[in-house]
Parts: structure tokens; C-alpha cells; sequence
């Protein structure tokens, strides 16, 4: 009440509104005035803001508790008491916040022009963003249906006998994996993706990742696989931008059942005509009745774990029990992967031990899927598997035309997989939109024009595609002094790499500056024998960032020696996986759990933590 009393008298005389001191105030808050007079008041509380009080909570944040709520108070008090004309008198006679309110006044009049010229220049309808799709008549055929339906080898077939078509799909793998069927079949076919380019001398069809499509290009049959993958808040625009604009009169649509109304919705937007199939699954998917350990696996069985540590200890275990084990992970290179797969597929291992990543398309004899987890870390938070996410895994199993049956179980929490089996899939109401070439039209500052799209909302069906990696990217740059046209800040945002790796940032941003520079930049090199599993996974992401930027910015690239480089260290990722796994992992001294590959130290977190107390 002093505070209040002492701010009100001698700071603001008569007082503003809440929402003038909202604007005139940022950055410095009423907030931080009135913990100034606090303290100047009790300069006890600055001495002893660091002690814990009696509830757990240090006297800085009680004291920070306290003023926030006197703020609320104070406002509505000077609200209460003093009419907004009087407040607004008193505003303008102060030169200060005259000052402040005018810059108020012309951020808002350019976010105003801004958002103006963005509306001027995105259609309507974000189907009308692409003009040649939409001077087209469009034929859609829905396949629809579970794993090992046949939807997709249905699709596929009708490329064989195109003059010009393009199969476009959500991994490096399954547009590799379709590429060699098609020429092994005597359909010349290219393949494009982000790390890789094969270019087939006559090929009239294309398979790539669905981020690749080009729909500048004219086809006669499309092929758009998983687009179940459309509500993916990372990666669902490439599907929804795909669907919006392939220009071929012929488009086969491959997706999960839950898809189909997103999917018809966006069609008849577009005002194109569809035809839905329904694929059922051709062999017979059995959930077990009880666990399975271990000691008890069958050929053709197939381990699911959600971390790579998990994996590789599962398969260290397996090896030294004479059990030998494909091993399949997202991390692990597009060409160690195909060798793992290769030797399942010929018989010399008779096992899989794999993460989720093996759900997404990849065609294994399979005949048991067996989870050693229902848990997984999504990259926010460890949570139960969706029933989605159990049935795409779990329909890996009984491979057609190998196997009558298909069996699913699990080493424990088997009622988890027996309920996400039995649960209806909700339909996916959603599609995830990304902006558009427009923004850099707009004669606005880049970052200026991104937010403000972000700001804007999205028409239903749509959910707008989470742009703070542009962000973070753009402002880097910034920071680090580069100065690029719109253009190329976008290009170079576009190229995808972990940031989150140190050193692929740096890597980044050392081509970037060559870029600035006129400077050529050099393909990564590795040195020195006896590698680690994870120093040449990360070479191999740092010869995919060499790709992807030499092909944004136009620089040439010795293809056989980049093939060379990435052959090599998969050859020696794989030699790792089958004869030296021990090597690569470590155990906690104490409790004997698998510690993470990049972790320091002999004891895992969980031990630390008991240890301290």
C-alpha cells in the first residue's frame, strides 16, 4: 500500500491507463519501478533476495510475486479513480512518453503496411498460389489402406508406362529404393533428393524426397507417397505443397486410412475430381497373447527400440548371445542403412533390431515385430506411443508373399500394444502450410515479412508450418555480419543440418563465408584410422551439408569423389556395426546401464544424481 501510495503521488501524479503503460513502459516495466521502490524502501530485501524461504521459493521471486500483483492493483486503481481523457492529457504532456508512444505509433503503422502488402500479395485461397496446378483438370486417385496393403506398388505402376512422372516420398531410402526397382525394371528412372543426385541419361521418371518436387515441372502421373505425413508440424507443408501444386493430370495419393479427409477436402478445394481406392491389408496381422523375452527370438523377428543407444545395446546383446542383427536407426547414413538391409534381405542376419524409423515404408521380411519399449522421446518430451504409431510400426510385420501371418508383441507393457492396435485412429483434420516465394516479393525486410506471416492465421483446413528454425537462421547471420539478398538468406535457411551440432553450425557458416567471399568451398575431409560410430555418422552429415550447399549456391561438385568418401565411411560404419559394436558403447561403472555415445564420463546421470545426495 506504501508503494502504491508513493508511485501514484510522486511518480505518475495522476496515473495512466493499464494498456498505455503496456506500451509507453516496454522495456522498462511498472514492474521494475516498483521493485526499485521497494528496495530503496527495505534494502534488506537486495541482501537476502537469494535465500530460500520456508515454501522452496527464493525471496527474489516471492518479492517478484508480490510486486506483480501491487502492478495489477495500481492499474486498476489509477483506472478506477482518474477517467482516460485525464490520462491521456497527462501522457502528452510528458516528453518522454510522447516519445515513446510515437514510436509505438510508427511500428504499428509499418507492421499495418507490412501485413497489408502480404495480404495484396497471397491469394485468397492458398490453393490459388499456384496457378499452373490450378489451370489444369486434376484426376486424384486416394489409396488408401494400412502397411503392406499394396497401396504404393499400385501407385508405382502406373509410372512404368509414363512418358514423364515422379515419385515423391518422405526418405532419402524409399526414393532410392524406388529408383532401382524402376531400373532394374527397364524404366529409366533419376533420383533427387537433398544429399543425392543420380541423373539417368533418357529417364522420363523421377523419384525424390517429397521436399525436391518441382512444380515448375509438367507430368503425366504423380506418385505421392505416406501422406498420412501432411499434419507433421516439421515436414507437412512439402505433402501439402505437393498436393496444391504438381501439375499432372494424374495423381495417386498413397496415404494411411486417417488421412482421407484432409486429404478429399484439400482436392475439392482445388475443384479437381478423385476416386478413392481401399487397400486391405493381404496378410493376416496377429497381436500375441504374451511377452516375449529375449532368449526366446525367432528368425525374421524384428526389435523396435526409440533411442540409438538402445538399439546398439540391444544388438551388442543379441551378437554376444550368437544372435546377429541387422541394425537400422535415423542417424545411421542413407549407405550403411542399405547395407544393413542388404544383408537381412540375403539371410546373413536373421535379426533387426531397429528404431521407429523402420515404420516409414521399408519393405524387410519381416515376420515378428516385437517393441522393447511403448515410450519414445518425440523432441519435446517422453511420451506414451500414439495408436498411429503402433500400427504403422507394427504393420512391418509378415511381409507379402513371404510369410502367411504377420505377428506383433512385445518384451514388456504388451497391453500398450494390444490397446494401440485395437483403438480407432482419429482422421487428421489439418494440414500444415508453409509460406510461399511471395515473401520475397515484398519490399520489407525478410525477418520483418516471416513474422508477421507466422502472425497471420491460417484459413481452415491449414495450421501454419513452425518457422523458428528461419528465424534463428536468418538472425545468425545477421550476427555474424553477413549481408546476402533476401533471396540467398532464404536459400541458405532452406539447407537442412542439425544446428543444434556445433560443429555442423560452424561448418555452415565457414561455406557461408566462403560464399560471401568469391571462394570455393572444399569437400570434408577424414583423417586418421580407427574412427568412432559417432565421428563418422557426423562426417557423413558433414559431406550431406557439403551437398546441399554446393547445390544451393551453384557450386560444382566432384560426384564420384563425394560417392567415394560416403561409400568408404559407410563401409566402415558398417565393419563398426558387425564386428566392433562393443567398442562404441559404454556401460556405467555402477548400475551397468548403456551410456549415451557422446556422453562424458564412467557413470550414467541417474547414478550421479544418487551419488550427490
Amino acid at each position: 500500500e506504501h508503494v502504491a501510495a508513493y508511485v501514484m503521488e510522486n511518480r505518475f501524479g495522476k496515473g495512466v491507463s493499464n494498456n498505455l503503460i503496456t506500451q509507453a513502459y516496454f522495456p522498462q516495466s511498472l514492474g521494475t519501478l516498483l521493485r526499485q521502490e521497494v528496495t530503496r524502501e527495505h534494502p534488506e530485501l537486495t541482501a537476502c533476495g537469494g535465500v530460500v524461504a520456508p515454501s522452496g521459493e527464493k525471496v527474489s521471486t516471492l518479492l517478484k510475486a508480490a510486486v506483480s500483483r501491487a502492478q495489477h492493483t495500481l492499474c486498476g486503481e489509477i483506472r478506477r479513480r482518474f477517467p482516460e481523457k485525464r490520462i491521456r492529457g497527462l501522457i502528452a504532456e510528458n516528453p518522454s512518453l510522447r516519445r515513446l508512444q510515437k514510436q509505438n505509433d510508427a511500428r504499428k503503422a509499418r507492421e499495418q503496411r507490412l501485413r497489408t502488402a502480404l495480404l495484396n500479395a497471397i491469394p485468397e485461397h492458398y490453393r490459388d498460389l499456384y496457378p499452373l496446378a490450378r489451370q489444369m483438370k486434376r484426376k486424384f486417385i486416394l489409396h488408401l489402406g494400412p502397411t503392406n496393403s499394396g497401396k504404393t506398388y499400385e501407385g508405382v505402376q502406373r509410372l512404368r508406362g509414363a512418358r514423364r512422372g515422379i515419385y515423391l516420398g518422405p526418405l532419402r531410402l524409399l526414393a532410392a529404393e524406388q529408383f532401382e526397382t524402376l531400373n532394374l525394371d527397364d524404366v529409366p528412372c533419376s533420383l533427387v533428393t537433398g544429399e543425392e543426385q543420380i541423373r539417368v541419361p533418357g529417364s522420363r521418371v523421377q523419384s525424390s524426397t517429397v521436399e525436391m518436387a518441382d512444380l515448375q515441372a509438367h507430368y503425366d502421373v504423380a506418385v505421392i507417397d505416406e501422406c498420412q505425413m501432411i499434419e507433421d508440424p516439421q515436414r507437412g507443408y512439402a505433402w501439402t505443397r505437393a498436393i496444391l501444386g504438381v501439375q499432372a493430370p494424374e495423381v495417386h495419393l498413397c496415404a494411411a486410412p486417417q488421412a482421407k479427409e484432409i486429404l478429399v477436402r484439400l482436392i475439392r478445394s482445388c475443384g479437381d475430381s478423385f476416386e478413392i481406392k481401399i487397400h486391405k491389408r493381404r496378410t493376416p496381422l496377429i497381436c500375441m497373447n504374451r511377452t516375449v523375452d529375449l532368449e526366446h527370438l525367432q528368425p525374421g523377428d524384428a526389435l523396435i527400440a526409440f533411442s540409438k543407444v538402445d538399439v546398439l545395446s540391444v544388438a551388442e546383446e543379441l551378437r554376444q548371445s550368437g544372435k546377429e542383427p541387422a541394425i537400422i536407426y535415423g542417424a545411421l547414413p542413407y549407405a550403411a542403412r542399405r547395407m544393413q538391409m542388404e544383408d537381412f534381405l540375403a539371410g546373413e542376419t536373421q535379426y533387426v533390431v531397429a528404431t521407429d524409423a523402420i515404420g516409414m515404408g521399408l519393405n524387410l521380411p519381416i515376420r515378428r515385430i516385437l517393441f522393447l519399449d511403448t515410450e519414445k522421446f518425440d523432441g519435446v518430451e517422453r511420451r506414451e506411443l500414439k495408436p498411429q504409431e503402433i500400427q504403422q510400426i507394427a504393420g512391418r510385420a509378415g511381409r507379402y508373399g513371404m510369410y502367411s501371418k504377420g505377428f506383433v508383441g512385445a518384451v514388456r507393457n504388451l497391453g500398450t500394444i494390444q490397446e494401440g492396435l485395437r483403438a480407432a485412429v482419429p482422421q487428421i483434420r489439418e494440414a500444415v502450410l508453409g509460406f510461399s516465394d511471395l515473401v520475397l516479393q515484398s519490399r520489407f525486410d525478410l525477418l520483418e515479412v516471416l513474422t508477421e506471416w507466422n502472425r497471420m492465421p491460417a484459413e481452415e483446413p491449414y495450421r501454419k508450418l513452425d518457422i523458428s528454425r528461419y528465424i534463428w537462421a536468418i538472425s545468425t547471420m545477421r550476427q555474424r555480419g553477413f549481408t546476402l539478398t533476401k533471396e540467398e538468406e532464404l536459400r541458405a535457411a532452406n539447407i537442412p543440418f542439425d544446428e543444434t551440432d556445433s560443429v555442423l553450425e560452424e561448418l555452415f557458416f565457414s561455406y557461408l563465408r566462403c560464399y560471401a567471399q568469391g571462394e570455393p568451398i572444399q569437400q570434408p575431409q577424414l583423417e586418421g584410422p580407427d574412427r568412432t560410430l559417432p565421428e563418422l555418422e557426423n562426417y557423413c552429415r558433414k559431406l550431406d551439408l557439403y551437398f546441399s550447399f554446393a547445390k544451393t549456391f551453384r557450386y560444382p561438385v566432384d560426384t564420384e569423389k563425394l560417392r567415394e568418401a560416403r561409400d568408404k565411411a559407410a563401409e566402415d560404419i558398417n565393419e563398426i556395426l558387425i564386428y566392433r559394436l562393443q567398442n562404441n558403447i559404454r556401460f556405467c561403472e555402477i548400475c551397468g546401464k548403456s551410456l549415451p555415445l557422446y556422453a562424458g564420463g564412467k557413470v550414467c546421470d541417474d547414478c550421479r544424481r544418487k551419488m550427490r545426495k
